[in-house]
């Protein structure tokens, strides 16, 4: 019997953690406030449930009791069993769990157990709805990676430490170890896949020697596009970031004028989905004052040195010190926002008018220019003149790929020119 009231005691912990959860959920969402109270109301009518249980629970393990069952039959009726033992699953945590309850309250304790497992699976599916949560299974490619080569890539770490803060500012989920041990197996693949090309060239002729670079050739683009990558793709989330920051801030300055905690101020901007790339700044602010126990100034001050966007790190070091200092920080997010509006504002006409030189110059080389062209072709197939003893015919085909070609440049550079929306 108490193994039995052990257990029960688990079961009592587990609901009172489950409350302060709930309670937890309710500050930060006004809007289902009747959804939490009658869940809460459920989990409390559990531990009464519960604890009527403790007295009979008591009274089976004691010696007394036995010692009179032995010597006075006339007890037994009484000491007759109010008591059963009964297991469920719990559809959050899939653990199987065992409690001891009175055999008149069983029915009303499965009741409030629906009631409150059902609204604690409610809960996780709103929290993940509500603060954008993906749920990534972890990546086969680094795990084979990792068990081939992770020996290797280890001992590479210390000299890759630029690579390991583009990793960071990239927000790519891979530690720098997992990264270079699949940057590792995929040259490998690539070298590998060379030579067997490579072999096969030899087989439909000898004369294909020459591509005994090819090898080393794909290793090579392997290699370069994983070390390029990281670089890449931090320049690109610091585009995103400054493109969302005067928005993000205006959001934050509307939000401080209520007076709530500051730290209450971030979790609402991480939970916006306006605010996609900005959101992954601050959570990474969020996990270290809740999950490390950083205090908020030197959370904003540890991400400011991490972060892509010097604006953002900016921002995030002033609101660090306004926040120490007792600053008023609405005042503060307004005038930072204003700032940045200003910015904004003269990147677009930067990029207005760079878009008027770009038509400009499309105009003059790839409208007038093969006009001209080809008025010259035709003037020379009527005289019959050549060039570089090519015909006309081929002249005209390598014109045609020409002017393809620069329409691609073109519409690279203006893309990656133009702000992102």
């Amino acid at each position: 019997m108490f193994e039995d009231l052990k257990k029960n005691l688990e079961q009592e912990k587990k609901i009172i953690a489950d409350m302060h959860a709930i309670q937890v959920s309710m500050q930060s969402d006004a809007s289902n406030q009747t959804f939490y109270i009658s869940s809460l109301n459920a989990l409390a009518k559990q531990l009464v449930l519960l604890n009527n249980a403790v007295p009979e629970l008591l009274t089976e393990g004691s010696p007394i009791k036995k010692f009179a069952e032995q010597f006075d039959t006339a007890i037994k009726p009484i000491v007759e069993k109010k008591i059963v033992r009964m297991s469920y699953v719990s559809p959050v945590t899939k653990e199987k769990k065992y409690i001891t309850i009175n055999k008149d309250d069983k029915k009303e304790f499965l009741k409030k157990l629906e009631l409150s497992e059902g609204a604690l699976v409610g809960i996780k599916k709103m929290k993940e709805k509500s603060t954008g949560a993906i749920i990534r299974k972890p990546s086969s490619y680094a795990r084979i990676s990792n068990k081939f080569f992770r020996n290797y890539s280890e001992k590479l770490v210390p000299q890759f430490d630029s690579l390991s803060k583009d990793l960071k500012k990239a927000n790519v989920r891979f530690l720098l170890s997992s990264y270079l041990s699949m940057a590792i197996a995929s040259m490998t693949i690539a070298f590998f896949a060379g030579l067997l090309i490579f072999i096969v060239l030899l087989i439909f002729s000898l004369n294909n020697w020459m591509y005994f670079v090819l090898p080393f050739g794909l290793s090579g683009l392997a290699l370069a596009a994983f070390y390029l990558y990281p670089a890449s793709e931090a320049n690109s989330v610091q585009k995103k970031i400054s493109q969302e920051l005067p928005f993000a801030t205006i959001h934050m300055a509307a939000v401080a004028g209520s007076n709530i905690e500051p730290t209450k101020i971030f979790k609402i901007i991480a939970m916006s989905k306006e605010y996609i790339n900005i959101g992954k700044e601050i959570q990474k602010v969020i996990v270290q004052v809740e999950i490390y126990g950083y205090d908020l100034v030197t959370s904003l001050k540890n991400v400011a040195l991490r972060t892509s966007n010097k604006k953002l790190s900016e921002l995030f070091s002033g609101l660090a010190t306004n926040i120490s200092t007792g600053g008023a920080l609405k005042n503060y997010l307004e005038k930072k926002s204003e700032n940045f509006l200003v910015d904004y504002r003269l990147e677009r006409n930067e990029y207005a008018a760079l878009a008027g030189t770009f038509m400009d110059v499309y105009i003059s080389i790839l409208i007038a220019a093969p006009l001209v062209l080809m008025m010259m072709f035709i003037v020379m197939n009527v005289a019959g003149l050549g060039m570089a003893g090519l015909s006309i015919t081929t002249l005209l085909a390598l014109s045609v790929i020409a002017i393809i070609i620069v329409n691609v440049i073109f519409l690279v550079v203006l893309n990656m020119k133009q702000p992102k929306v």
